[in-house]
């Protein structure tokens, strides 16, 4: 399935690949370029593949509070919250973030996860007074990364931009966009949502708006964007820019066998709300217990790259396992992240990746490799 920005994406010279059933952007010129791109200009993301789903009813708030990891029930309106739908086992079916837009609640939820997130919120919907709605064909997801992701966005909707840090989230007028288009487009409605949202550790802007908004919104980001040294991103850069930041992916870090306190979510969990599906065995976790391992990073040495489920070795014996790996155009190395025991995962600790073809030397690091929008690395 493509995405509806994908004739334009073609125009930039995008190659395709299949990621979680939709046809998206994995390159447009280099890696290394786009990788550049956001962490010194700004660079705009196709979050198509991404779950946008509605809750909304009179009992929307009390149903995700008893879903949900993190707190609900006191979310502002205009404010998001990361947050896990756990098994009643404390193992991840879902990473999202959600948003309070005031009579409803929008989820955004990351693309391998949506079909499992959809499913099983509908199974426990049973007979409260709520609505469950997919919004991926009418509501699209574009994303600004980098530090000049704001002022770009001040130009395209002068000067109207109102979130003013991450988790935030606001309607803004879409009126002087529309003005600028003379086009069928411009009798549109005239608003979207702009969440402040960091996908790759740098400032960043989650852009939310109706499907026949797409098409001008995109073409006013271009029209602008030059000045600003904006550049198309696709998900090969990405994902070395997330792994950067240290930012695990659902379906590549974190899976249904992970409980979120292996994976360092912390953030995605209220440890005061009370019950919601899982809560039972984080609980026990966080106060009578410990976790029996932890993602770190892994910095890695020479020119191998290791593969998805590699094993991490301990003077021979096997600690752990490799989830994701790539080459770090900002440290000029290879990095990965990967879960290990306990009692070898303090930075510095050496370790041993057992490729098919060879050992790799390796060493865990603090997390993350790179500092947000300062572009320091990490010890």
């Amino acid at each position: 399935m493509r995405t509806p920005f994908s004739a334009w994406e073609e125009a930039l010279g995008a190659q395709f690949q299949e990621e979680a059933g939709w046809l998206i952007p994995f390159v447009y010129s280099t890696v290394e370029e786009e990788h550049r791109a956001v962490r010194e200009a700004v660079g705009v993301l196709d979050l198509t593949a991404r779950g946008r789903i509605l809750v909304r009813g009179r009992e929307s708030a009390r149903f995700l509070q008893s879903m949900l990891s993190n707190d609900i029930a006191n979310l502002p309106v205009g404010v998001g919250v990361p947050a896990a739908l756990l098994t009643n086992k404390g193992r991840v079916i879902g990473l999202l973030r959600v948003y309070n837009l005031g009579h409803e609640y929008l989820l955004d939820v990351e693309p391998r996860a949506v079909e499992k997130t959809l499913r099983t919120l509908q199974e426990y919907k049973m007979a409260l007074r709520v609505e469950i709605v997919d919004m991926r064909d009418a509501l699209l997801a574009l994303s600004l990364q980098g530090p000049r992701a704001r002022p770009l966005l001040a130009a395209v909707l002068g000067g109207d931009v109102t979130v003013e840090r991450e988790g935030e989230i606001a309607a803004h007028s879409i009126e002087r966009v529309l003005a600028q288009e003379e086009t069928a487009e411009a009798t549109a409605p005239a608003s979207v949502w702009i969440a402040g949202a960091s996908h790759t550790g740098e400032e960043g802007y989650d852009i939310f708006l109706d499907r026949a908004i797409g098409p001008v919104m995109w073409r006013a980001l271009w029209r602008v964007g030059e000045a600003f040294g904006l550049r198309a991103v696709g998900f090969r850069a990405l994902s070395v820019l997330r792994l950067e930041a240290g930012i695990p992916w659902y379906g590549f870090d974190v899976d249904e066998t992970t409980i979120p306190l292996e994976a360092g979510l912390e953030s995605a969990i209220s440890f005061t709300k009370g019950c919601y599906i899982g809560q039972e065995t984080i609980a026990m976790i966080r106060y009578r217990g410990h976790i029996n391992r932890k993602l770190v990073g892994l910095r890695l040495e020479g020119d191998r790259l290791p593969e998805r489920e590699d094993r991490l070795l301990a003077e021979g014996t096997e600690v752990g396992r490799i989830t994701s790996a790539a080459f770090s155009f900002s440290l000029r190395a290879h990095i990965a992240l990967g879960y290990v025991k306990c009692a070898w995962a303090d930075p510095g600790t050496r370790l041993v990746v057992r490729t098919k073809e060879a050992h790799v030397e390796a060493e865990v690091c603090s997390l993350p490799f790179v500092s947000r929008r300062a572009g320091s690395v990490s010890s």
